[in-house]
């Protein structure tokens, strides 16, 4: 019997990157919260403002949503969804999160606030069945019915494009949505983070636009440390200009990727010689297109490729890459039939 397939939990890469981008302004960010003293954690972030304000500060509103920054509360309860929509389960259950906070904590009713962030756009009429129905402004619903006055919603692909908005609305399910998120991280966040959060996004496209979004893995935000890191060095060397221009864009943000690619690359090549340098990257970046474009089974080539070393033959197979259908053409630019 097959082991069933770990799933990503979206939660904890959603506050692994809003950990790495808020926390310097002084808001706590936790997952799998404990709501009360005696039930188990559970699939909850926690935005908490530890500062002495009691209101955000004008560098905590750079990075917080509408919805949230407009909240007067210092604890912030979210139920992210992002591979399913909110349900009448998920409503009730966040009630009763929201009551156990409380209580736990011996808190005012007014200092704690919940949400529900989903990443897909709900259908109207669940919207409204679960009593989501007061627009308060694009992308953001309060509740009204009784049990969840105090309850918000906030649906990622409905948020305007606007820069606090953009560390959310990269998790929105929509293509569109996504890419307007990147074009306003790039212009107005990208100078500012560290190289850590950068890692995260690369990989988070990466994850998205090139490998799909059902690995056979849960993916963790070590993953995604690990994953950014790597892609410029193993990327690059598969695209030409013209794919690169026409694929990926002219965007400060992947002109970037491509600098620093290309820089680490030429270093490489100064400390270990050109042509040993050449090959290497030929060998990581046929080893990354066998991956993407045949799987595991792509692998099993690599022992025999790795035994060449001409650059010439690197990269005619590195061409072959881009039009092979099969694994038998690869072979045959590098032992071709007599």
């Amino acid at each position: 019997m097959e082991a069933k397939t770990e799933l990503t939990r979206w939660h904890e890469l959603f506050g692994g990157l809003l950990e790495q981008v808020i926390s310097p302004t002084g808001i706590l960010v936790q997952t799998n919260v404990d709501v009360s003293s005696t039930p188990p954690e559970i699939d909850i972030l926690l935005i908490q403002n530890v500062t002495t304000s009691r209101t955000w500060t004008t560098e905590q509103l750079a990075y917080l949503p509408d919805g949230i920054r407009e909240s007067q509360a210092r604890y912030i309860l979210i139920e992210f969804k992002y591979t399913e929509s909110i349900s009448r389960r998920g409503a009730k259950a966040l009630g009763g999160y929201e009551e156990f906070f409380l209580r736990s904590r011996s808190l005012a009713e007014k200092e704690v606030q919940s949400f529900f962030v989903s990443a897909r756009q709900p259908q109207r009429r669940t919207r409204e069945l679960l009593g989501y129905t007061q627009l308060l402004s694009p992308g953001v619903y309060n509740n009204t019915s009784f049990l969840l006055a105090h309850s918000r919603l906030i649906v990622l692909s409905e948020l305007p494009a606007t820069p606090h908005n953009a560390f959310f609305k990269l998790f929105a399910h929509q293509r569109k949505a996504k890419q307007a998120a990147l074009v306003s991280f790039e212009t107005h966040h990208q100078a500012k983070v560290t190289v850590e959060v950068e890692w995260m996004i690369r990989s988070l496209m990466d994850l998205w636009t090139i490998t799909g979004e059902t690995p056979m893995r849960a993916i963790t935000k070590e993953d995604l440390l690990k994953r950014g890191q790597e892609l410029p060095r193993l990327l690059l060397p598969l695209i030409t200009e013209a794919e690169f221009a026409e694929v990926l864009g002219n965007t400060p943000y992947i002109q970037r990727i491509r600098e620093e690619g290309l820089e680490r690359g030429l270093e490489q090549g100064r400390e270990e010689g050109r042509e040993e340098g050449l090959v290497q990257g030929l060998h990581n970046a046929i080893e990354l297109g066998l991956e993407l474009k045949f799987g595991p089974t792509g692998l099993a080539l690599l022992p025999e490729i790795k035994q060449i070393t001409t650059v010439t033959s690197l990269k005619a197979i590195q061409q072959a890459l881009k039009t092979a259908l099969t694994l038998a053409e690869i072979r045959q630019c590098y032992r071709p039939q007599r």
